[in-house]
């Protein structure tokens, strides 16, 4: 099952409304704007980070556009040094594409840090995996559906 197909099942099986749009491919903002714009999405762009974790395993940070890392605060959420995992890996352990990865549907080893501000939006707007592809989500259904994932959820502050 495709990384899309994934995301779409997970919402569908939680009964968690979403929008997708089908447009030109998206790895930047700039695109993304665009086509929020043409397609009057609402909400917020996300910004996911696949990170790996010294002495093992995997972590996808979910933030906000424009937001930056806090390595300090990651490695004590992680208990462990993060850094920003390869593309190579990202594509092998995910399914992403380089530049537009995915905050949902991932291995339940791959532990999800979900940055609080967005949930101060009312919908996130993102790749369910191709770049062709983006899903507007209402964060509070977002929210509703975090704890029943298998993966680990922590939470991140940004701010």
């Amino acid at each position: 099952m495709s990384l899309h197909d994934r995301n779409l099942a997970l919402l569908d099986d939680h009964a968690i409304p979403y929008r997708e749009v089908s447009h030109e491919a998206v790895l930047d903002y700039p695109t993304a704007h665009a086509v929020r714009q043409r397609f009057g999405l609402r909400g917020v762009e996300s910004k996911s980070l696949f990170l790996r974790l010294k002495g093992g395993g995997y972590a996808m940070l979910v933030t906000l556009e424009g937001e930056r890392a806090d390595w300090a605060q990651l490695k004590a959420l992680l208990g462990a040094r993060p850094s920003i995992a390869s593309d190579e890996e990202l594509v092998e352990l995910t399914g992403c594409v380089p530049q537009c990865a995915c905050p949902l549907g991932h291995a339940e080893d791959i532990a999800l840090v979900f940055d609080e501000a967005i949930f101060r939006h009312d919908y996130l707007i993102y790749s369910p995996g191709p770049p062709e592809r983006t899903l507007e989500v209402a964060t509070a259904d977002l929210a509703r559906l975090l704890p029943r994932l298998p993966n680990r959820v922590l939470k991140y502050r940004s701010d």
